[in-house]
């Protein structure tokens, strides 16, 4: 064989090497990265403090299950559904609300007493429920359920023992890095087969 292709041959094989490499690098950089935003995700707590605590059982018997916190602010409670093992205790804590909110229930499960807190309250008020009944516990801000200040605790044994809300292992903005980061390994992988099987021919 001429050793002019034999060096092509390397040149080619080498660059091949030196490029899958660095698009696994890229691949893995993007999936670290996603999960890295996941896990940031899923281990943030909202937080709150409350000028005026009061505490009351969502349901029957003492729990155990971790504290989580939903923010009461102007027209809007967040998170709006909050998913909670049995025995977990839940903050409302007013963020500075310029107007008045409540927290009135209408509709738990069979054999929950939860009262809520159907006062008018602003400023910076909070009080704590303890949830043990599992089952849905809906509610609703009196004033401004027409602007759907409405929300949603669900108490399940199944439910992430450290999580509240809508649970996203991974964001969107992640997932849309990991997506574009494949399809740039995807196209830059064509164009080096197109090159290794095309490119550098040596004219007879």
């Amino acid at each position: 064989m001429n050793p002019l292709e034999d060096d092509e041959s390397l040149s080619r094989r080498g660059f091949l090497v030196g490029t899958a490499g660095a698009v696994a690098a890229a691949g893995a950089s993007a999936t670290a990265t996603a999960q890295e935003d996941g896990n940031e995700t899923g281990n943030e707590t909202s937080g709150g403090e409350g000028g005026n605590e009061t505490s009351e059982d969502g349901g029957g018997g003492g729990g155990g299950g971790g504290t989580e916190t939903v923010e009461v602010i102007d027209n809007e409670f967040q998170p709006a559904e909050l998913a909670v093992t049995p025995g977990t205790t839940v903050e409302f804590a007013w963020q500075s609300t310029s107007a008045d909110h409540n927290v009135k229930p209408t509709s738990q499960p069979e054999g929950a007493n939860w009262e809520g807190h159907t006062d008018l309250e602003s400023g910076d008020f909070s009080f704590e429920s303890t949830f043990d009944t599992e089952g849905d516990y809906e509610y609703q801000c009196d004033p401004h359920v027409g602007l759907g200040m409405t929300g949603t605790i669900t108490v399940s044994a199944d439910a992430a023992s450290g999580g509240g809300g809508p649970i996203q292992i991974v964001p969107d903005a992640a997932w849309t890095l990991v997506i574009a980061t494949v399809a740039g390994m995807l196209s830059t992988l064509s164009l080096v087969y197109f090159f290794m099987r095309y490119g550098g021919a040596s004219a007879e």
